[in-house]
């Protein structure tokens, strides 16, 4: 069984095959509600019905009326068997696998030059982040050779070591049309893979031993280009949150250190100069009263005391109080806007180097160094000389100005 299609839970179709012939069957629902089982591609069955000519497509086909099954298709049979073997081996553990680069520098696309999937993820890579290099290593991707013309494509572009990524993409197929990916050898050889591959295979209901085993997979080849890349637009607001952060950052600090000045100035006012005489006076009135009262009962004992109280007097003097708090503030302001200013220039670098960064993977950039943007009559962006037929207007934009051509060959 091939390309089966069960049409809203009633009537099916699909095509018999083996190694030389094919044919189009259909099992309409008062044959196949009988069926003890749910056909599928791959099994390998035996039908009866009868032969009849399809005049719309002017074909023969085969109406249905019994099925049974002769066992499971050795293709699915052989798809269990190698998933079960690999995951055994710890191909398919989420430990092994390689992250995906944020902002790859280059994208290695391993793909049919012709196939619609590689049209579309290039098309979503364009869309996204404009200024992002793709490089094309073309491969059959179905039939004869297939698999290991696939291991040649991935091991040019791991060789050549200008791609940070890769993006593996086939369009969908039934089992027989995806056994490329299927492939023993190929999904060792993606295990092994010094880049981080993304598989975008099929429809977002197909899976390929490729898939278990890619560092990432994608439902579709469009969206392993969307994952492949940041859109440009998000990463400008992201700058512009950075630079908001950075400026919120910078006023904490300084309103912080602010107050931990006005809280030194104030330590420095309550113990300053004036309080400081004026407690040290207080105790001096004290000390001179009990000099007095005691003076004539203990003349000797009152003068060592004397003389005792005027060191402690001198030791906690408010000028030499005064002298160690102004030591300290001196020793603090000149660090506190040293660490501001670092901090507010730190930032400052940071923000223009990833400013510098976004800018020079624009589009203008390019522009500038010679190359142009080649547009055909519907606006599209021309990658390819077969694109533009002869007689076709076309427009190349340069970095300033647009020249207008039209194609002679």
């Amino acid at each position: 069984i091939a390309d089966f299609r069960h049409v809203r839970g009633l009537h099916m179709y699909f095509k018999l095959k083996d190694e030389d012939a094919l044919i189009d069957c259909a099992m309409f629902a008062t044959a196949n509600r009988r069926l003890n089982f749910k056909p599928a591609d791959g099994q390998r069955v035996i039908v009866t019905g009868q032969v009849q000519a399809y005049t719309p497509r002017s074909r023969y086909q085969i109406i249905v009326s019994g099925m049974r099954e002769t066992g499971v298709g050795k293709l699915l049979q052989q798809f269990e068997a190698l998933k079960r073997q690999l995951r055994e081996e710890g191909l398919f553990d989420e430990e092994r696998k390689r992250s995906i680069p944020l902002l790859p520098n280059r994208i290695g696309l391993v793909s049919s030059r012709e196939s619609a999937a590689a049209r579309d993820v290039v098309t979503v890579l364009r869309n996204r982040f404009p200024a992002l290099p793709v490089a094309l290593y073309h491969t059959q991707v179905q039939g004869a050779g297939a698999s290991e013309q696939v291991v040649g494509a991935l091991r040019a572009a791991a060789e050549q070591k200008t791609c940070d990524l890769v993006i593996l993409a086939r369009g969908g197929g039934d089992l027989e049309d995806l056994a490329t990916f299927n492939d023993e050898h190929l999904a060792r050889f993606i295990a092994a893979y010094p880049i981080p591959l993304i598989s975008g295979i099929g429809h977002e209901t197909d899976y390929t031993i490729a898939d278990f085993v890619a560092d990432r997979r994608a439902a579709t080849p469009s969206q392993a280009a969307e994952i492949a890349t940041p859109d440009a637009a998000d990463w400008l607001r992201r700058v512009e949150r950075a630079r908001s952060s950075i400026g919120e950052a910078a006023g904490s600090v300084l309103s912080w250190r602010g107050r931990s000045l006005n809280q030194l100035s104030g330590r420095l006012t309550r113990a300053g100069p004036p309080a400081r005489l004026m407690q040290c006076g207080q105790r001096l009135d004290e000390l001179h009263d009990r000099m007095r009262s005691t003076a004539v009962r203990l003349p000797d004992s009152g003068a060592q005391s004397l003389t005792t109280l005027r060191a402690r007097l001198l030791a906690g003097s408010p000028l030499t109080v005064a002298g160690r708090h102004q030591t300290r503030l001196e020793w603090l302001v000149p660090r506190l806007g040293a660490a501001a200013h670092s901090l507010l220039a730190s930032s400052y670098r940071r923000l223009d180097v990833a400013r510098s960064a976004l800018r020079g993977l624009g589009p203008q950039n390019t522009l500038n160094r010679g190359y142009a943007i080649v547009t055909g009559p519907e606006g599209r962006v021309l990658t390819d000389a077969s694109q533009a037929a002869p007689g076709s207007d076309i427009r190349a934009r340069l970095a300033r100005g647009t020249l207008h051509a039209r194609v002679r060959k």
